[in-house]
């Protein structure tokens, strides 16, 4: 997949763009008392875009080593024919969905993305603290290849889908093995094993989270002498949930904490974290202190923190870090699905035709979608149930023509040809997806559902939600319909992720039970009426969705909505 006009970006750490070279307005010259980017820090190292060197149309490799092998097998047992024994094994593989790119559109330089924290409504761009940061929304900008680029004003920049550049095509491998056996004429019987194991999925990941260590040690400076942590520009401060974007500047009187002190990059590009050892007064390695404007790997790619900031330092002379979080795609996920299926088949015969089937199941992913986000530092440890998966099925459908007497004229018009039909389900429910934004895990990483999970510090109940009930959940009394016992959950340690899976068993199941009576008025042979009367949820059944899984909110672990109460339609059809 490519975009015709390249207005498309990824990361690749340590390249400069040649394609939109930066440069700094007039006024900001003035600002930053420097005449280039590099002087003023603000040089977007990493973020390049097609056209530039080793850096595809597509952004990625084109993988040519999809090869596809199936095989099967059947084979009758018996002479009679009545027993059929099948397998099959074989590999598929999956392109990628057109929504994953289109997370591209709009990013720097061809439109503005950041992430702001502590902002007035009416101020957005303006911090409660009074700093100004730079806003870079004119709409959607079609800047052309060459074109001299105010990167600056773009910053913090936050990045979606960033195709990483060794990615594969996803693939399953899929099996099965089945027995069909003839009960009857009309009556079939199968049984079988059905799984498929996928690998190098889709999925998304933050290349750039906050480094916990770095704002523990952070706090851990500040609590001990309030004047060993400033924002480099003589205003106290400390470091806590959503404030690893800040600036930081580390007093050279300061003692690195018990554990040292974990300074997350050193320039030439970003990464490659140091350990400063604990008890090292921060003077005699850094005398002019340690500035950090960011606490993440590629938060300002060619800073050197040890030279304390300013001119020439690579470091944002502003304090405003250039990338803030770095979502990328990357084939990096795998799945397992298994499965035992039954099912009884009846042809139609003397009026009626039935069809149950029965699945037993369980299916384990590292992401569902894209739209999860994977544990950055330990993609494996995602792994969890499948938000689809559902662990046992039943379906019946069937077709009853009803039996009666053939009547005559205006009688066989009204008492013949009458029919009931219906689908009935019963299914156990799907794993609640679990999350906290609150950022006890000092990443700083909110995508559409992310990697980090409230602590259950208890067993997991299942309430009955048809009750109002009043629990202390995240400190603080909620009342509520609750499915599950909430206040069994807290924030994960400060700095660590919780133990607890991304999704939990189970939510609430579903039964559902949809009945169709319908009559057939003929008027020749092939010109007819039907009219039909559609029940859903016949028994008016409360079918409750999954709780709120959002441990931030105040609904958490609620139901907050059902499915649709019993419906009845009816319906009157002309056929010719």
């Amino acid at each position: 997949m490519t975009d015709i006009l390249h207005h498309v970006q990824t990361f690749r750490p340590g390249q400069n763009t040649t394609v939109y070279p930066c440069t700094l307005t007039t006024t900001e010259q003035a600002n930053f008392g420097a005449s280039t980017c590099a002087d003023a820090g603000v040089l977007p190292t990493g973020l390049v875009v097609p056209g530039d060197k080793g850096v595809p149309n597509g952004m990625t490799q084109t993988y040519y080593k999809a090869f596809g092998p199936r095989i099967g097998i059947a084979w009758s047992p018996d002479r009679a024919g009545k027993t059929s024994i099948r397998a099959g094994w074989g590999l598929f593989y999956n392109p990628m969905e057109q929504l994953v790119l289109e997370q591209f559109g709009a990013e720097p330089p061809f439109g503005g993305s950041t992430f702001l924290t502590t902002t007035f409504f009416n101020t957005p761009f303006v911090s409660q603290g009074g700093s100004v940061n730079p806003n870079p929304f004119t709409g959607i900008l079609s800047p052309k290849p060459g074109t001299q680029t105010d990167w600056a004003s773009f910053r913090p920049m936050l990045l979606y889908g960033d195709f990483q550049p060794k990615m594969r095509t996803q693939y399953t491998a899929q099996y099965n093995l089945t027995v069909q056996r003839e009960l009857a004429k009309d009556i079939v019987l199968q049984l079988g094993y059905v799984g498929s194991q996928g690998h190098r999925l889709l999925a998304s990941h933050d290349i750039n989270p906050a480094n916990p260590q770095s704002c523990l040690g952070i706090a851990s400076l500040a609590n001990t002498n309030a004047a060993w942590v400033t924002d480099g520009f003589g205003n106290q401060t400390t470091c806590g949930q959503f404030a690893e974007d800040n600036s930081f500047l580390i007093d050279p009187t300061a003692v690195a904490p018990a554990g040292g002190l974990v300074v997350p990059y050193t320039g030439n590009g970003g990464g490659n974290p140091t350990v400063i050892p604990a008890g090292t007064t921060i003077g005699t390695v850094a005398p002019n202190g340690i500035f950090l404007p960011g606490l993440r790997p590629y938060s300002s790619p060619n800073c050197n923190p040890m030279s304390g900031g300013g001119v020439g330092s690579g470091c944002p002379v502003d304090g405003v870090s250039i990338f803030s979080n770095i979502f990328a795609e990357d084939t990096i996920a795998a799945s397992a699905y298994n499965s035992f299926q039954a099912s009884v088949q009846k042809r139609f015969s003397r009026g009626l035709q039935l069809q149950a089937a029965y699945t037993w199941s369980k299916s384990l992913d590292w992401a569902s979608s894209f739209e999860e986000t994977v544990n950055p530092f330990n993609y494996k440890a995602s792994r969890a149930l499948s938000l689809f998966n559902s662990a046992q099925r039943f379906v019946i459908n069937y077709v009853w023509a009803i039996p009666a007497p053939r009547y005559n004229g205006f009688a066989g018009k009204i008492l013949d040809d009458w029919q009931i039909s219906g689908i009935t389900q019963f299914q156990s429910g799907f794993p609640i997806r679990i999350q906290t934004q609150d950022d006890n895990e000092l990443i700083s990483s909110l995508f559409f559902l992310g990697a980090g999970a409230p602590q259950l510090t208890g067993p997991l109940r299942i309430q009955n939600p048809k009750q109002l009930q009043t629990l202390t959940v995240n400190g603080s009394p909620q009342t509520g319909r609750f499915y599950i016992n909430a206040d069994a959950f807290s924030d994960p340690t400060l700095g660590q992720f919780a133990t607890t899976p991304r999704s939990i068993c189970c939510g609430p199941g579903e039964n559902e039970w949809d009945i169709t009576v319908s009559k057939r008025i003929s008027l020749s042979e092939v010109k007819y009426f039907q009219f039909r009367a559609d029940i859903f949820n016949v028994f008016n059944k409360t079918q409750f969705v999954n709780p709120d899984g959002n441990f931030s909110n105040s609904t958490f672990g609620q139901v907050l909505q059902a499915r649709a109460p019993r419906l009845v339609q009816f319906a009157l059809k002309f056929y010719f």
